[in-house]
């Protein structure tokens, strides 16, 4: 077992589905696979003595036909780390976000992930309330806002598990692009978006 690791901060994602994906559900997603681009903005985050915070993470996520969190449903992901991270913080983040640190992602990519990419590129990842904007180099174009409800609020759903306490806010991409190879190359913009604050932690 690796150190201990601990972030909080902002999180953002944009998926093919329509409206909030059925994954949470144990429902096939649109067009019976997930496409999703995923970026954690870290206020505050430690692994260990490395100090993570100011740096950001992005991840795709490609899966095979059917329900997404089926244990038999494969993945194939690809991480993407903050150029500005330095060779320590990188392989924290490696750690962490790949499964050989423990927490939620030892879980995913024991059950999941069938093949693994790493790429380092510059992150751009802007909040402004419920508005979020990522930039991954030439890779994530990610624009995305809260979905208001009838009562003029954003909504929420739970459970989702990329939050401490399951909750995250409804939204909208207006732009959700990626390019990095033939197997991860989409738009979805205008479709389902989920956005808010995360924490996750080793244990």
């Amino acid at each position: 077992m690796s150190d201990a690791w601990r972030l909080k901060g902002d999180y953002v994602e944009a998926c093919n589905c329509d409206v909030a994906c059925q994954c949470l559900w144990l429902e096939a997603p649109n067009d019976d696979v997930c496409t999703v681009s995923l970026a954690w903005d870290i206020q505050k985050g430690q692994y260990g003595d490395v100090d993570l915070s100011g740096l950001s993470v992005g991840l795709l996520i490609s899966t095979d036909e059917g329900v997404m969190f089926d244990p038999e449903t494969g993945w194939d992901v690809v991480l993407l780390v903050d150029e500005d991270a330095r060779e320590k913080q990188r392989g924290a983040i490696e750690d962490i976000f790949l499964g050989r640190a423990g927490g939620i992602w030892a879980a995913v990519a024991d059950a999941h992930v069938e093949s693994a990419d790493v790429a380092v590129a510059p992150i751009d990842f802007e909040r402004d309330g419920t508005d979020f904007a990522v930039e991954i180099g030439d890779v994530v174009a990610m624009e995305a806002g809260g979905a208001v409800g009838f009562n003029e609020e954003v909504g929420t759903v739970s459970p989702h598990p990329l939050t401490k306490d399951g909750v995250v806010q409804t939204g909208k991409s207006k732009t959700a692009t990626v390019t990095y190879d033939d197997a991860f190359s989409w738009d979805v913009s205008g479709s389902n978006a989920y956005l808010g604050q995360f924490e996750l932690a080793s244990a």
